[in-house]
């Protein structure tokens, strides 16, 4: 038995809690959670967290600690199920919020491993009472078109330009310098995966394709962090969603920065440049039944609705497209790595996978190189005359942070935290079918000086419903998963006005520390009740929120809407509390004039170091309110120009 970094006596607390959150049973799947459970925590990518939940799980097993956490003065062992199923909802409801995303944590490793993995045969046994039919296509036998550079241990790199990330905003970099004619190397912490590597695994593809297999959250397990990892970065798994900077952000950008090029052609060029590089369109918006149910309530509700920009070409708009989020089975997202990243390899860029960069190298004020590690363990030294930092906002800041630059490094941080509500209807609606985003909805993006919600609503597979249903007995949230074929949400999407930082542990593992604000809070509160809305006016029979607890309304009883957000209300919109997953990572290496307040100078290159640039999500001076990839791509293209310049 593989009981993972847990003692014997841990895994034993461990596969009780499992035990109680699952329904009930004696399949040998439910019963190898546990032990697919502890393996699975060797990847959590911070030390800490995994002593904390150790801790967690001896404390269980004390009396005292167990009263204080339970409201049972006895051993997590020595209760009966029933006293097993009270403990837990009592740690869902702590009044600790380390505590709530404690039990949160452990939630969703028994859930997801429950009811989203697979065997190696991609079956699930939890998957038929669900309705749900797992993989519907194979990934077709496609050859890999780009040919990854093998380092060996101690290998020394020399180049014009050092690129760190190669989503979208290290894939337009590589694209425009390569097309200037310079030598590039791109280093990719993740790996390369093409359409033939695309199997419809939901759980598989977020170990292979996203940012620490997917377990990354804020410190206090508030917000999930999903991001790409992988060659191409979010653009292989994003949603497609192709928004432009609104007008009035540029506005903002510019007052905040003191950068004028915000409101101004030259950032509008880039803006249109990376919309055709990446063939940005409205020809391939065929609603979901998703969409269609939310385009119905919103219609009904008087409300703003609109079709999604797309970054595809040929896509089919059908089944198929549903599982898009693991990668598109059909070839027809237009990612950096089918299109920027496959040009600028022809063109003679060497690029690394599996390669994380340390630390940059930095002579005489100047950066000169980067240090970096391959997953085989090889060291490996590139030379450059410019490096190029665009790891994202989690790990540029921590990047920058391990090569001696301080604060505002890692300041500023946003995540567009995520929230919805969930619609159940007599109808079919079959959530994970259809295209990923069609529609949209600004009816509340600015409920106050540009700050407020968006809705969108997405592809639901057992992954996404297993994250975001309460959990209250397991005969309740088995109840919950079974609905799932009949289920449709909206997600609101807030743009965050207050937000974090992200800060290195002591073995140089960037923390992410996140609270939502209760400005924040109140925008989030009128989503909930305007997505309710949409909803019921859409025929939903019954709607519930997204939180620690089940808070549902049927309407036609004596309860009223009113009534329902009380309720939801007295649970709470803060950590743990209402549950929150970011997808849009933003800040943490702003752009300004200010060195006291920004990283980067009005050219993506750093205040503190001549020659090392930025060029992704970090720059944002403040969230960006739509889905950032255009934004990402048109200040990377910017950065380019500059670079260019500086390199001439």
């Amino acid at each position: 038995m593989d009981t993972g970094p847990l003692t014997t006596g841990e895994f034993h607390t461990l596969a009780l809690i499992c035990d109680t959150l699952l329904p009930p049973g004696d399949s040998p799947w439910r019963a190898s959670v546990a032990e697919r459970g502890a393996a699975l925590l060797r990847r959590l990518p911070n030390a800490d967290d995994l002593a904390q939940l150790r801790r967690l799980l001896r404390l269980l097993e004390m009396p005292v600690a167990s009263l204080a956490l339970t409201g049972q003065a006895q051993r997590l062992s020595a209760m009966s199920p029933v006293e097993r199923e009270n403990a837990l909802r009592a740690l869902a409801r702590h009044p600790l919020s380390q505590i709530r995303g404690a039990f949160q944590a452990l939630k969703r490793l028994a859930m997801v491993l429950y009811y989203a993995d697979c065997d190696a045969e991609g079956h699930n046994p939890a998957w038929p009472p669900l309705n749900y039919p797992g993989p519907i296509a194979a990934p077709p036998n496609v050859p890999k078109t780009i040919r990854p550079l093998a380092v060996e241990d101690g290998a020394t790199l020399g180049c014009d330009v050092v690129i760190v990330g190669s989503g979208v905003g290290g894939g337009i970099v590589a694209d425009e310098l390569t097309a200037a004619g310079y030598d590039v190397i791109v280093l990719e912490k993740g790996g390369y995966y093409n359409e033939s590597d695309f199997n419809q695994r939901e759980f598989e593809a977020l170990q292979k394709l996203c940012l620490d297999g997917g377990l990354s959250a804020s410190q206090d397990q508030g917000i999930v962090i999903l991001a790409g990892s992988c060659l191409g970065g979010g653009t292989v798994i994003n949603y497609t969603t192709s928004l432009r900077t609104p007008d009035p952000v540029r506005a903002e950008w510019a007052r905040l920065t003191g950068l004028d090029f915000f409101v101004k052609d030259e950032f509008t060029r880039s803006l249109d440049a990376v919309c055709e590089r990446l063939h940005v369109n409205q020809e391939h918006n065929r609603p979901s039944r998703r969409d269609e149910l939310m385009a119905r309530g919103l219609t009904v509700c008087g409300w703003h609705v609109d079709r999604m920009p797309r970054n595809v070409d040929g896509c089919t708009q059908d089944d198929v497209c549903g599982y898009c989020g693991f990668g598109c089975v059909r070839g027809a997202k237009c990612s950096t790595l089918k299109t920027c990243l496959q040009d600028a390899f022809e063109r003679g860029a060497r690029i690394v996978v599996h390669c994380a960069a340390e630390r940059v190298l930095i002579e005489n004020g100047r950066a000169v190189g980067v240090v970096a590690r391959t997953q085989a363990g090889h060291h490996v030294t590139v030379h450059a005359r410019v490096v190029v930092v665009a790891a994202g906002a989690i790990h540029s800041p921590a990047l920058l942070l391990r090569s001696s630059l301080s604060r505002p490094v890692g300041d500023y941080l946003r995540l567009h935290p995520v929230t919805a509500v969930w619609g159940t209807f007599e109808e079919a609606v079959r959530p994970w079918t259809g295209t990923l985003q069609a529609l949209y909805s600004e009816q509340f993006a600015d409920l106050d000086e540009g700050y407020g919600v968006r809705f969108e609503t997405t592809a639901i597979h057992p992954l996404f419903l297993a994250f975001g249903a309460a959990w209250e007995s397991a005969a309740q949230f088995d109840a919950t998963m079974r609905r799932l074929a009949y289920t449709s949400p909206i997600g609101i999407l807030l743009r965050d006005r207050f937000g974090g930082r992200v800060t290195l542990n002591r073995n140089g593992v960037p923390v992410i520390r996140y609270r939502i604000a209760t400005y924040d809070q109140q925008h989030v509160r009128r989503g909930v009740e305007s997505a309710a809305r949409i909803l019921l006016a859409a025929g939903a029979q019954e709607v519930f929120s997204t939180q620690n607890r089940f808070v549902a309304f049927r309407p036609g009883g004596q309860e009223t809407l009113e009534d329902w957000l009380s309720r939801v209300d007295r649970v709470g919109y803060g950590a743990n509390q209402t549950i929150y997953i970011s997808f849009h990572q933003m800040g943490t290496c702003r752009m300004g004039s200010d060195r006291a307040t920004s990283v980067v100078n009005g050219r993506g290159e750093t205040h503190a170091v001549k020659n090392l640039y930025v060029a992704d999500a970090s720059l944002f001076p403040s969230a960006s309110g739509v889905n950032p990839m255009i934004t990402m791509a048109a200040l990377a293209h910017y950065v380019a120009q500059q670079i260019k310049a500086s390199l001439a």
